[in-house]
């Protein structure tokens, strides 16, 4: 998927201009929010545990794993290969589309289906599958939804057609489907169940996604509330897994404590409806399973990230809770991010894997609040890696020069007490002319595109300045 992030202010613009995706934003904003505290709360009360403590557990396997993710690796692929998996690696997504078309036509493939996997939304897969003469079919409903409707690219990673209105489903379904519209949710999920069916069953491909990469066993894990993972996964001849190599994990036991943090983190569920732990090649024994396993690992710009300051990003398990909580998400929408990861986690993760310099705006994306770093299941400090991207970006002079300059006067004042003390009354009083009585000033132009849709609140009071020092002269100090 090519990025789109430098065009994110426009994308913003457009997205808040939209009466419709604005309206269906609101009726989803708190859906996730609310489902999570109900889960954290219950967790809390009914097995009588610290959910902090869980986060805890949940950062130190990460960081573990990643501590020896070569180790991790090589484990994990020795252990597939015993059980008859193919174990390959991929640097970027080119490769990606490069051995999976060449993994369908060695076995004679006309038709894959897929299950949701956000690296094949970095690939690009579908399109490079469909110039090889390859028909890719999505199977996840909302993946469908979205393949149907001109290739439109998801906007949640959890939830890719989140910002869709049931009624424009229906639309939707009846210019496709060619059947009557409806308006009952079980209905038009029965209707794609049966239009998906027979691709089920004429496939000979699946492609799937990877939670987690389990590496005593070889086996992957696929954590979901639909049924088309199991079918994806069982029913072609061919199962191709596509995942990054960030997702390996050690033991079954770790990955027992990521799935007490995953379900609630994402969907606010105590278990997902679907979870399966898949481990080789179908055996003589088997009434299910492919025939032929193949994992592709991909870097796509992950290894990179190792022994750096942004190494904790690697932690991330795609629950999109940073997303879920992010009130610039729940205003804007996914589209507007440009790349595959939307929120938070894509305002980082879109600089990193695509270049600081083809993302200037995303790392400003945020208003530092910290809720995603309070609600990540595994404690990844988002704010602060945001600020060292905004720092990257000013030492690598992207930044516009008028606010570098202004950033080095503010810091050459700020490091001089008595001149700081002096301009913050100036200031106080430019702005108490301004106000003339107002409560809330514009600010002339200064700033303009910060103040394009803000006004400033008129001081009230005097400085903390002034306040400090009088209370020290109080206590004699």
């Amino acid at each position: 998927m090519r990025s789109q992030a430098m065009f994110f202010k426009a994308r913003v613009g457009d997205k808040l201009a939209d009466p419709v995706l604005q309206e269906n934003l609101g009726k989803a904003k708190s859906k996730f929010v609310d489902a999570r505290a109900r889960a954290v709360a219950e967790y809390e009360r009914d097995e009588g545990a610290d959910f902090e403590s869980l986060r805890e557990a949940g950062r130190a396997i990460r960081n573990r794993t990643l501590a020896n993710l070569d180790v991790w690796l090589e484990t994990f692929e020795q252990k597939a290969g015993e059980r008859g998996a193919q174990v390959k690696y991929a640097r970027d997504g080119e490769e990606i589309c490069r051995l999976v078309v060449e993994i369908a036509r060695r076995h004679g493939v006309t038709k894959v289906v897929k299950s949701k996997s956000m690296l094949s939304e970095e690939a690009g897969l579908n399109k490079a599958l469909a110039e090889a003469g390859i028909q890719p079919v999505e199977t996840d409903l909302g993946e469908y939804i979205l393949q149907i409707n001109d290739n439109e690219p998801p906007s949640h990673i959890i939830a890719p057609a989140f910002h869709k209105s049931k009624e424009e489903v229906a639309e939707l379904f009846t210019r496709t489907h060619g059947r009557p519209k409806k308006s009952g949710i079980e209905e038009m999920t029965r209707e794609a169940r049966e239009t998906l069916r027979s691709h089920f069953l004429s496939a000979g491909m699946g492609i799937s996604g990877g939670n987690f990469l389990i590496a005593e066993t070889g086996s992957v894990t696929l954590v979901t509330n639909e049924g088309n993972g199991r079918m994806v996964t069982t029913m072609p001849k061919v199962h191709v897994v596509i995942t990054g190599i960030e997702k390996v994990i050690p033991t079954l036991e770790d990955f027992a404590t990521l799935m007490r943090l995953l379900p609630r983190s994402a969907t606010g569920q105590h278990i997902s409806n679907y979870v399966s732990v898949l481990t080789g090649v179908k055996r003589p024994e088997d009434l299910d399973g492919p025939e032929h396993l193949y994992f592709i690992l991909v870097d796509n710009g992950r290894a990179s990230l190792l022994g750096t300051e942004f190494q904790e990003m690697l932690r991330c398990i795609r629950c999109g809770a940073c997303m879920n909580h992010c009130p610039v998400y729940q205003t804007v929408g996914g589209h507007a991010y440009g790349w595959v990861y939307p929120g938070p986690m894509g305002s980082v993760l879109t600089p990193l894997y695509t270049g600081i310099a083809n993302a200037l705006d995303l790392p400003h994306a945020a208003t530092l609040c910290g809720q995603c770093s309070v609600v990540c299941p595994v404690k990844i400090p988002l704010p602060e890696l945001l600020r060292g991207l905004r720092e990257k970006q000013v030492d690598m002079d992207l930044r516009p020069k008028s606010e570098r300059l202004a950033l080095r006067l503010w810091g050459w004042v700020a490091r001089r007490p008595s001149l700081y003390g002096l301009a913050a009354k100036l200031a106080v009083r430019y702005l108490n002319w301004l106000a003339e009585g107002r409560d809330r000033i514009p600010l002339l132009g200064i700033a303009p595109e910060w103040t394009k849709g803000r006004d400033f609140p008129a001081p009230q009071g005097r400085t903390f300045r002034e306040l400090y020092a009088e209370r020290r002269r109080r206590e004699g100090r």
